[in-house]
């Protein structure tokens, strides 16, 4: 190599700068090489553009922002009818956010109240949240590619508002789904329990309400109508609808329960004939 300075010897390679890409993490970065080398980039190639945290936190409080009504308004019932049935203000806030299940809680106040035993209440309330499990298994895809932590942890915050806001939400990697599940979970659950504690404080200075156990319902429904968007929906809905209806003057435990069943076997029944 020749010696431009006229020392004589070796010439030491010169540090020449070299931008980089880090394609993964979609950021430049400036570092040195001794031989520096082009590589070509694919003409109309664009980075993977993924939701920051921010946007995650923003699309969980969006998609609980649009249920609240009727989780704001299930909650304040909730909380009138723990005053109204005598138990314990505290009991039912500390459940609310424990058991996490507002229809659950609901109907495990109602059986005590008529003067069931504990056993039968608190089978009545698991009973209610059997539905739970399909829950679960239509989320299976969705935690199956998760720490083991948040497989045994984040099914906790298995709700019909979860599940109904998660399922619209598929094109997330399986860390960017986490943290809008845990978002999504927290979210519903301090508004959830607010709601509670807004019905118990105001319990004492509303005038009897004898139609207040139809806003659990009227939740349900308001759930439900924007997903009946085709043939099988609607054969669903509808069988699990008499199903209840029938089931409820027979075995009341097994309204909800004996309802789920029936309208997912009708759904598969009506898929299997349209395919």
């Amino acid at each position: 190599m020749e010696d431009p300075d006229g020392r004589g010897g070796r010439r030491s390679p010169r540090l020449l700068p070299v931008v980089t890409k880090d394609v993964a993490a979609c950021r430049w970065t400036v570092g040195h090489m001794t031989n520096p080398t082009l590589t070509a980039v694919p003409s109309g190639w664009q980075p993977a553009v993924r939701a920051d945290h921010r946007q995650l936190r923003r699309d969980a409080v969006r998609d609980i922002a649009a249920l609240s009504p009727g989780i704001v308004s299930f909650g304040v019932m909730l909380g009138v009818t723990v005053v109204s049935t005598g138990t314990g203000r505290l009991a039912g806030v500390l459940g609310a956010a424990l058991v996490f299940g507002g229809s659950a809680q609901l109907t495990t106040l109602t059986v005590l109240h008529l003067g069931a035993g504990l056993l039968a209440a608190v089978l009545s309330g698991i009973v209610v949240n059997a539905r739970i499990l399909l829950y679960g298994a239509a989320l299976e895809p969705r935690f199956r590619h998760q720490p083991r932590w948040f497989r045994l942890l984040g099914p906790q915050f298995i709700q019909d508002q979860t599940y109904l806001s998660a399922s619209a939400r598929t094109d997330y990697s399986p860390a960017e789904f986490r943290r809008y599940w845990g978002w999504l979970g927290f979210v519903l659950l301090s508004v959830w329990t607010c709601s509670v504690v807004a019905g118990v404080l105001a319990a004492p200075l509303l005038p009897p309400l004898p139609h207040l156990g139809l806003v659990g319902a009227a939740l349900f429904v308001a759930m439900l109508v924007p997903r009946l968007v085709d043939r099988t929906s609607v054969i669903a809905a509808a069988v699990a609808a008499a199903t209840a209806l029938g089931l409820v003057h027979l075995v009341p435990t097994l309204g909800i329960l004996g309802g789920t069943t029936a309208g997912v076997l009708a759904a598969m029944m009506s898929a299997r004939s349209t395919s």
